[in-house]
């Protein structure tokens, strides 16, 4: 199968830069670093994508709390197209099937 581009609100991400998602405690620390990585908040950029102000800053704080599939691959392929507009090389998703090791 070819190579696809995936649009987000940032633009066109290849589907190779796009990773399996993993349990959501490997995604959540993905998710802090690449928030630390691109200068963003979760406050602020959960709105930007059209999730609740607190959606992510609860996400990141709470062990007990989850994403939907839909959501994690919505953050997932946002930050991965903002980091290649902005030229940021953001740590690979970790993989489920790996473990959550990096894939």
């Amino acid at each position: 199968m070819g190579m696809m581009k995936i649009q987000s609100k940032c633009g066109e991400v290849s589907s190779d830069r796009v990773g399996v998602i993993p349990p959501p405690e490997s995604f959540r620390v993905w998710l802090a670093g690449s928030l630390v990585r691109l200068g963003l908040k979760a406050g602020g950029y959960g709105p930007e994508l059209g999730l609740g102000k607190n959606t992510l800053g609860h996400f990141l704080a709470g062990p007990d709390r989850d994403l939907r599939l839909g959501t994690a691959a919505m953050i997932s392929n946002d930050l991965m197209a903002r980091a290649q507009e902005a030229g940021t090389a953001l740590d690979p998703i970790p993989s489920a099937v790996s473990g959550g090791d990096d894939a």
